[in-house]
């Protein structure tokens, strides 16, 4: 890393001028947030730019303090969204919103979600008019939650992802990357927890979800996609986690899975769709 940095993770990514790009969430010494813009030609090898991104605060955020994370990216209408969450001193976790069309300038959306919610994504397209995305209301079950909007700033119309239970996602489940269209339905990576007797341990899973009402899930296997195995998934500020921001299709068909590894570092998982498709049928 070009700048002062304690841990790199939860990074947003997507394909922009024909390059990878990713931003980065990087902490310092002291524990302070800042986005970074890493960009790639061959979605391996990452440029960061050691100047982090300039976004302004929303009058809430001047007038309480905060810091943002977690960023996710959707192509939308011929810019680019994105959803983070924002920390506001107080008050709690928020959903924070903003756009972009050079990764440069944002202009944050003056909406922000009441607390307790994060761990929001973009839909790429309208569903039935409106806009749509995922997010996680922090209520007892911690489960993922459908919202429309017909202008990016009224949310409403919510609905629970009726997800099955399974061993490894028993505690709370949460949006990962941006949904990916296909003929089969929304397919959907997210991560789920589970508590054991020294940590709660981090999965990564995947589910289709119906075209026009998302809230329906059509498929949602019983078994994880990715677990922490590694010794930098399970060593860390977070131990035992794996957490994707998103991922991306490469030019030959495969399927970029930007993760974090521990809270700590970023990590690489590679797979295709037409795979996911096949593990969701299964």
């Amino acid at each position: 890393m070009p700048v002062e940095c304690s841990a790199v993770f939860n990074a947003g990514a997507v394909r922009f001028n024909g390059q990878y790009l990713l931003v980065l969430r990087v902490e310092d010494y002291a524990r302070q947030v800042n986005f970074h813009v890493a960009t790639s030609r061959d979605g391996v090898r990452f440029e960061v730019n050691p100047t982090p991104i300039e976004y302004p605060l929303r009058a809430i955020e001047q007038q309480y303090g905060t810091y943002r994370f977690d960023m996710r990216i959707t192509p939308l209408d011929g810019q680019f969204y994105v959803c983070h969450a924002v920390w506001i001193t107080g008050l709690g976790c928020m959903i924070g919103m903003a756009r972009t069309r050079d990764f440069v300038k944002f202009e944050p959306l003056p909406h922000v979600s009441v607390p307790f919610n994060r761990n929001a994504v973009l839909f790429p397209e309208k569903i039935r008019g409106l806009y749509a995305r995922l997010e996680r209301p922090m209520d007892e079950g911690g489960r993922i939650w459908v919202t429309y909007s017909p202008d990016l700033r009224f949310w409403g119309d919510a609905m629970p992802l009726n997800l099955p239970t399974q061993v490894w996602n028993w505690r709370k489940t949460g949006a990962g990357a941006m949904p990916i269209k296909t003929a089969a339905g929304w397919l959907t990576i997210y991560h789920g927890t589970a508590k054991t007797a020294s940590s709660e341990n981090y999965y990564l899973g995947v589910a289709l979800l119906d075209l026009e009402d998302p809230s329906r899930v059509i498929a949602a296997p019983k078994k994880f996609i990715l677990h922490p195995q590694e010794h930098y998934e399970c060593v860390g500020q977070v131990p035992n986690v794996v957490f994707t921001c998103g991922a991306v299709e490469t030019d030959d068909g495969q399927l970029n899975i930007y993760y974090a590894g521990a809270d700590t570092c970023v990590c690489l998982a590679q797979t295709s769709i037409a795979a996911l498709l096949d593990f969701c049928r299964a």
